[in-house]
């Protein structure tokens, strides 16, 4: 019998300030071990949203002067809650205070995008919106298992998807809603650039690096 953790209460606010984007759910718990033994009751806050899931798309382009080394194509967006670790005294002080980083696209799966099909419409969706190709839902594909990203925190997984992009020459153009994606830009970076610059720091974003690095494991597979 696997571990199993049990919901005692449920003290989420339940206040009009508590209807936004994200909710966090604060829950009393207790669990319960495989020898049929149980702990303690426990207080712990969970961060919760309706379209739990999202997706990453690694959009990539042949070179024909480096086949093993293509093109991808890279988003730089304000990410907001980076501003919480300025002035903090910080575990290892951040080598920049930047506000924005450096991403694959990626967003949010809706609730009605269903099963495999739908993991590959959001991709074909968020392509469109956050960098304007405008690319056939066959040719996504998807790029391993989904994972974790903050499991302590929120029960998010990230899919991955590739896609290849035939001419990276059109102009690519950052696109998004509101506020927070109106300064976006897009570049497309040689991939081993890329790697090199999750070394370096210039790429910071975990879901990115892992694409990055899975999209290279398949290269030198072949595939």
């Amino acid at each position: 019998m696997p571990v199993d953790i049990e919901i005692i209460k449920d003290l989420t606010a339940q206040t009009p300030s508590d209807r936004g984007y994200l909710k966090v759910r604060r829950l009393t718990l207790r669990t319960r071990y495989a020898d049929g033994t149980v702990s303690e009751e426990y207080r712990y806050d969970v961060v919760d949203r309706a379209a739990l899931d999202a997706v990453v798309v690694l959009m990539w382009a042949a070179r024909t002067d480096a086949p093993s080394d293509p093109l991808v194509c890279v988003r730089k967006q304000l990410r907001p809650p980076l501003l919480l670790r300025l002035g903090r005294e910080l575990v290892v002080p951040d080598a920049s205070t930047e506000l924005e980083l450096w991403e694959l696209p990626a967003g949010l799966i809706e609730p009605d995008e269903r099963g495999e099909e739908g993991v590959l419409e959001c991709a074909r969706r968020e392509t469109e919106e956050e960098t304007g190709f405008s690319l056939p839902r066959g040719e996504f594909a998807r790029m391993g298992v989904a994972v974790f990203l903050s499991p302590g925190l929120c029960a998010e997984k990230i899919h991955i998807v590739k896609v290849r992009v035939p001419d990276p020459t059109h102009a690519v153009v950052a696109k998004g809603d509101g506020v927070v994606e109106a300064g976006a830009t897009v570049a497309w970076w040689p991939l081993s650039e890329c790697l090199a610059r999750t070394e370096d720091g210039v790429i910071e974003d975990a879901k990115t690096e892992l694409a990055l690095r899975r999209l290279r494991a398949e290269l030198e597979r072949g595939g």
